[in-house]
């Protein structure tokens, strides 16, 4: 019996020793294949969610290090620690780490390139989406008041202004179009009319890449303001000065012939006056001011580095009147010539501008109006010093033709200041100046300079909510007129 039962259970043991042995070798084989695929990660991988780095060895894989050499690991971008004296590495938005197949391509355009979606800053609204563009608009409403001091004697008024505002820009692989524009419109508390200043400003530019090396600009723009108390080309009798609409068009193209850079331009305006209204009421024409102007310039630069490009520029306008002769029957039209030497400096985003010296000199038809002509000094600085603080400057220089009388015009010098800086990530304090300096060769009439200055605030509530506080101050000492304002508003974006 005992022999029988032995014989019985031999080629069943034989039979769990094969079995046994095949399951091992199956184990060792599938262990070895999981090693080389865990010790070949993707680049910049995701930290697993229990909060594993990607690439560390298991218990696992440790035991088969030896049959499988595995290759160095991707730097990590970021690593999760819960000591607090160690290092804190930002960590990589997840949507933009690479993966082995996208979850979600981009879409072709028409033209055949990607339409990815346009990146916001800290507290930029995302926008509204039309077709192949993004427009962000945003409506302020704020209230003022407002304190005026001349030799007229001092006047009040508290009045409220609403602004829009609003920024479209192109989401194509190539070409830009951008189109801005801003408009305010101020009603004074009670029915006194007096003051309100409307404006409106609207702005376009076309890019076109013509070639790695050719790019040309087209523009066009209109601007709405009325004139200013202190320009000198104010009416005294008037209790509302006169509005001046301005047309404008342009158009460019930049070359680049190896250490060569050259640049066409043309540019074209077109200004009609509004009339003026008496301190009687009754309206005052100015269209003998509406006029019609042209200019052409040329620049070729030398690359002397990437950052530095010295550069020569000559143009040549024309300005010409609606009327022969103005109401105080002079003609007016007249011819410009110029040129400037100067330099463009870029550092990169920290640093980048321009500054040049000329001559200017403008002619009139008119041979009783005396030729002005004058220094010229241009330019313009961007820079910031440190992320979230930026340093704008910008300097030019024009000569104006006077509204009537004898006197051909005179020479303005304007500098322009503006500082911008993040106190915190929701909130941002500005600082502005100007400074007007206007000369007078062909009159007797005293040089004026007028300063301006002022300072504001933005507090972000939320992404589409603003709370602003802006102070302004104006002052010519040669008019003794000075200006202050104060205004507080909400500003509404999406």
């Amino acid at each position: 019996m005992n022999v029988k039962g032995a014989a019985t259970r031999l080629p069943t043991s034989r039979k769990a020793a094969t079995m046994l042995l095949a399951c091992t070798l199956l184990c060792t084989s599938g262990n070895a294949f999981a090693q080389t695929a865990v010790t070949t990660p993707l680049p910049n991988a995701v930290p697993s969610r229990d909060g594993t780095p990607p690439g560390t060895p298991t218990a696992e894989t440790e035991a088969n290090t030896a049959q499988t050499t595995a290759p160095a690991p991707a730097p990590q971008l970021w690593r999760p620690s819960n000591n607090p004296g160690d290092a804190i590495f930002e960590q990589q938005d997840e949507a933009g780490q690479p993966y082995a197949e996208a979850e979600n391509p981009y879409e072709p355009t028409v033209d055949g390139g990607e339409n990815p979606q346009i990146a916001t800053q800290p507290g930029q609204t995302p926008g509204i989406r039309l077709g192949t563009f993004l427009l962000r608009p945003s409506i302020s409403q704020t209230i003022n008041t407002e304190k005026q001091t001349n030799t007229g004697g001092p006047s009040r008024r508290n009045y409220l202004t609403t602004g829009i505002r609003g920024t479209l820009t192109s989401d194509w692989s190539r070409h830009a179009l951008t189109v801005t524009g801003d408009g305010a419109w101020e009603r004074n508390f009670g029915s006194d009319k007096d003051g309100e200043e409307p404006r409106a400003r609207l702005e376009a530019d076309l890019r076109l890449d013509l070639g790695e090396e050719t790019t040309a600009n087209l523009t066009a723009g209109y601007e709405f303001s009325r004139e200013d108390t202190t320009d000198p080309n104010a009416l005294t009798g008037a209790s509302v000065q006169g509005g001046e609409h301005r047309f404008t068009a342009g158009a460019s193209i930049e070359r680049d012939f190896g250490k060569l850079r050259g640049l066409a331009a043309l540019d074209l305006s077109r200004t009609v006056y509004t009339d003026a209204k008496g301190l009687n009421g009754q309206p005052i024409s100015l269209s003998d001011r509406d006029q019609k102007a042209a200019n052409l310039r040329g620049r070729i630069g030398y690359e002397l580095s990437p950052a530095l490009i010295p550069f020569l520029e000559l143009n040549a306008g024309t300005t010409k009147y609606d009327r022969r002769l103005d109401n105080s029957g002079y003609a007016r039209s007249s011819n410009s010539y110029g040129a400037k030497i100067g330099t463009e400096v870029d550092l990169g985003e920290k640093t980048r501008g321009e500054a040049a010296i000329g001559y200017l000199r403008k002619q009139y038809d008119d041979d009783r109006l005396a030729a002005i002509g004058a220094l010229t000094l241009d330019g313009e600085l961007n820079w910031s010093p440190q992320r979230g603080t930026n340093v704008n400057l910008g300097l030019r220089t024009m000569i104006e033709d006077f509204a009537g009388g004898p006197q051909g015009g005179w020479i303005s010098y304007r500098l322009d200041a503006g500082l911008t800086h993040e106190l915190r990530s929701n909130l941002v304090a500005r600082l502005t100046g100007q400074v007007v300096h206007r000369t007078f060769p062909s009159s007797d009439i005293e040089n004026a300079v007028e300063y301006t200055a002022g300072a504001g605030l933005t507090w972000g509530l939320n992404r589409y909510l603003d709370l602003t506080a802006d102070v302004s101050y104006q002052w010519t000492p040669v008019y003794d007129s000075s200006e202050l304002r104060f205004g507080a508003g909400l500003v509404l974006k999406r």
